[in-house]
């Protein structure tokens, strides 16, 4: 099967999932990344706001430890943006709420990122919504830890991969935490 296919048929499965599933679920994978060795010892950590229901991460936006920084996106363009308080969101055309793009930012030198997905394989390949965004942003990366988010059924045999695709050296399901 090709991405498109793939792509379809998870995110119909998506959304089928209720409110509760996906805060249950939500929870679980929130405590599996608390637990992990990779998220203790970062403190600069990229993570998103969930859309579509997608894993419901925002209650991680509460640990004062940790320097979060949201994506914002502009044509085919991503940068993070500190996290805080007094930090406006705006509602992307894609229906996400984004801090403001701007364009003289200066990118931070984040630890680790925790990226939404919609399908993964054990070997660490990732499915996204099909914009490129995060394989663009990480194509020359060399020490950001890239970690998927996902729910336990989004696991595929083996997902179809393009040269320009980023390979994730984490997991974090409801069933656990995948190493690769």
């Amino acid at each position: 099967m090709n991405k498109s296919t793939i792509r379809a048929e998870l995110l119909r499965q998506r959304r089928q999932m209720d409110d509760a599933l996906i805060q249950t679920h939500s929870a679980k994978i929130i405590a599996n990344i608390c637990a992990s060795t990779v998220f203790r010892e970062a403190s600069q950590i990229a993570l998103y706001l969930p859309i579509n229901g997608e894993v419901d991460l925002s209650a991680l936006l509460t640990d004062s430890n940790k320097n979060f920084y949201l994506p914002s996106i502009e044509m085919q363009t991503m940068q993070f943006h500190h996290h805080h308080s007094q930090l406006t969101l705006k509602q992307h055309r894609f229906g996400c709420l984004q801090p403001e793009f701007k364009a003289d930012h200066v990118a931070p030198d984040l630890e680790l990122c925790l990226l939404p997905l919609v399908g993964f394989d054990q070997q660490g390949n990732r499915l996204g919504m099909g914009g490129g965004y995060y394989d663009r942003y990480f194509a020359d990366n060399e020490t950001t830890i890239l970690a998927g988010i996902a729910y336990q059924y989004q696991q595929v045999e083996q997902l179809p991969t393009d040269s320009w695709d980023v390979k994730l050296q984490h997991i974090f399901t409801e069933q656990g935490h995948l190493k690769i």
